[in-house]
């Protein structure tokens, strides 16, 4: 078996107190596609996620539903204001890049779990790193859908955000 190998980065995970403009900002003044979402309709009552893409360049940005359930991230907004929460890596394999990152010290975050939907599976892990900064091992496999499980297109999400979408 060969050793895990990094592939490159996944996404960027933005912290920020209107999730849904900051995603219209990058489209409109950068050019970044508006490409997958995760809320309310989709089954996540605490948080919203706006996925924007440039290329290879992926963000996404999350605000907290219910601040008062999600008191980590209404802290670090309050702090530090709308910055990077998450910079995730595509891995090989996220299990032993997470265990090895452990045993040389990484606090964990978030042991190796599997997420999976229709469109089949990712492995993600979570470590800290220096601050409030974290890194997310992620492992795609077969993994076909828009973003990561959980999240629909973006088009999907506009029907339920604003019914007269279309008519236009």
């Amino acid at each position: 078996m060969s050793a895990p190998v990094y592939t490159g980065f996944d996404h960027l995970t933005f912290t920020v107190s209107n999730a849904k403009q900051a995603a219209s900002y990058y489209a409109t003044r950068f050019g970044f596609r508006h490409v997958a979402y995760r809320g309310l309709e989709t089954g996540s009552r605490d948080v919203v996620s706006h996925v924007v893409q440039q290329d290879k360049v992926v963000f996404v940005f999350e605000s907290p539903l219910q601040p008062e359930l999600r008191k980590d991230m209404t802290e670090d907004i309050s702090r530090r204001g709308d910055a990077v929460k998450d910079v995730a890596f595509a891995v090989s394999d996220a299990e032993t890049i997470y265990k090895k990152a452990v045993t040389r010290g990484a606090k964990s975050i978030h042991p190796p779990h599997e997420e999976r939907d229709e469109h089949g599976s990712v492995i993600l892990a979570t470590v800290a790193t220096y601050g409030d900064v974290q890194h997310t091992f992620v492992e795609r496999r077969d993994y076909t859908g828009v973003f990561l499980p959980g999240f629909v297109d973006h088009k999907t999400a506009l029907r339920w955000e604003d019914p007269l979408e279309l008519l236009l």
